[in-house]
Order: C-alpha cells, then sequence, then structure tokens
C-alpha cells in the first residue's frame, strides 16, 4: 500500500468515525424548528437504500461501520482485495457517494433506526449485529458467499 492510499484510508476511517459519533449524538429536531435537515433524505428514503443494497453489500457496510479496511473485507469474504474495493464501490454508486465515509454517513442513521428483524428481511437474513459479534466459523457466511 503506498503512502497517499494509507492516507486516503486514514482519512475515510477518521470521516466514518466522526460521522458516526456526530449521528449518535444527534438530538431530534422540534417540530417548530426551521433548520433544514443534515441529510437531504427522509428516513424512509435512507431505509429505502438500505433496502437496495445486497446482502455481501450489507456485510460490506457492516464492516465499514466498524472501520474495517478493504483488506479486512476481503480476508474475511476469501477474495482479493480487489474484488473487496468493487464491493464498496459498488455501496457507494448505489449510493452516489464517493467515499467510504459518505457511505457511513449516508445510511447509518437508517441502519441504527431499523429494528433487527425488519433489517434481516431486507438484508436477506443478515442480522444487525453481524459484523459486531463476528465468530469462526461464521453461521451466516453461506448469506454472502451467494451471489448476492
Amino acid at each position: 500500500m503506498d503512502q497517499l492510499t494509507r492516507i486516503e484510508w486514514k482519512l475515510d476511517q477518521v470521516l466514518a468515525a466522526l460521522a458516526v459519533r456526530n449521528v449518535e449524538a444527534e438530538e431530534p429536531a422540534s417540530a417548530n424548528s426551521s433548520k433544514p435537515p443534515e441529510n437531504p433524505f427522509d428516513e424512509g428514503q435512507r431505509v429505502d437504500l438500505l433496502a437496495r443494497l445486497t446482502t455481501k453489500q450489507h456485510a460490506a457496510f457492516q464492516m465499514l461501520v466498524g472501520g474495517a479496511s478493504n483488506k479486512a473485507i476481503a480476508d474475511r469474504f476469501g477474495v482479493t482485495e480487489n474484488t473487496a474495493k468493487v464491493y464498496v464501490r459498488g455501496i457507494a454508486n448505489k449510493l452516489k457517494v464517493r467515499t467510504r465515509a459518505e457511505i457511513v454517513m449516508r445510511l447509518w442513521g437508517a441502519f441504527r433506526a431499523v429494528d433487527d428483524e425488519s433489517y434481516r428481511m431486507m438484508s436477506g437474513g443478515l442480522p444487525k449485529d453481524w459484523h459486531k459479534d463476528y465468530s469462526e466459523p461464521d453461521p451466516f457466511a453461506e448469506l454472502y458467499h451467494q451471489g448476492g
């Protein structure tokens, strides 16, 4: 990994961590507030974006939220690092964003808001805590090792 790539990766990690921290710290806006929402999508639209991801993309998204590198994603999925980059780029393209941090910022609120049962339905069976509670052998591997 060259120096510029490492710097970009570190910057993405910092931005993703800040995005998660900012979303967690947000308070609900009051009904009288004239301040526009920070995210141009309402919660329903963000959940719709989350629902458009494949199971493999949901797994990659959860790893991005956890700060995983492309190498870590590749190792988990048993693919090359370039293939992991394709997975991340596929998520970014669906969301019309460019960076890992933007992916997290765009989907984090919807991910937190949706209950586990609904998330399992939209993710093809992957639980919301899959990455956090990951263990080998992964009982959910067949879900994300399939074509989706």
